[in-house]
Parts: C-alpha cells; structure tokens; sequence
C-alpha cells in the first residue's frame, strides 16, 4: 500500500511539473489587431506548431508585425496579416497569421509556417 501511496505522489508531481512548463508566458513585442482573448487563442495553435517544428515546448518571445490590414468604411478590421517571429529554446521561427471577420462578429484565424 505504501509503494502505491509513493508511486502516486511521485506521479503527481512530475504532472505538477509538466503543467507548470506549459504555463510559461512568453514575452509579446510589435503590433498586433489582436486583443488579449484572440491573442490567446492563437498563441495556442502558434504553440503546437513551434512545439512540432523545433521540438521545444517554452516560447521566451513573440514579436509580431501587421503586414497587410484591409478595413471597412466604419474603421472596423475586415482582414489582416501578421507575421509571429517565435523564439525559443535557442531557436526562432516565423508564422503567418491570417485574421478574418465574419458575420457574427467574431474573428477567424489560420496560422502557417511562414516560407
């Protein structure tokens, strides 16, 4: 019973651990159309894919850049593209986020490796 009550323990804290690793925040410079609740959204796919691309998983910095912005006559954001200049783990990488308004109001995003 021992053994089990330990292996638990032991279980618990290297997913304490992982889950710590995952919280890091990493550092935002540049401009960007994105509020915080898109920012977030994004730097979520941004994550898996600098994570499947370089096999790290802690971004230190983003630096983000608007490209191109197409807005509507009411100065409300139609389109725009951003290029995400990723650093981490000694080792940066750029993405291609496209945003895109809908009916509803809301955004729609796509993120790409920048070529």
């Amino acid at each position: 019973m021992q053994v089990k009550h330990r292996i638990a323990i032991v279980g618990c804290a290297f997913l304490l651990a992982a889950l710590s690793g995952c919280a890091h925040n990493p550092q935002f410079k540049g401009q960007s159309v994105t509020d915080p609740v898109l920012r977030k959204d994004v730097m979520k796919s941004v994550e898996l894919l600098f994570s499947a691309m370089t096999q790290c998983g802690s971004i230190d910095t983003v630096t983000t850049t608007i490209a191109a912005i197409s807005q509507q006559s009411s100065g409300a954001i139609d389109r725009a593209t951003e290029t995400w200049d990723v650093t981490g783990c000694g080792t940066s990488t750029s993405y291609k986020v496209e945003l895109r308004s809908d009916a509803r109001g809301e955004t729609d995003y796509s993120v790409s490796p920048r070529l």
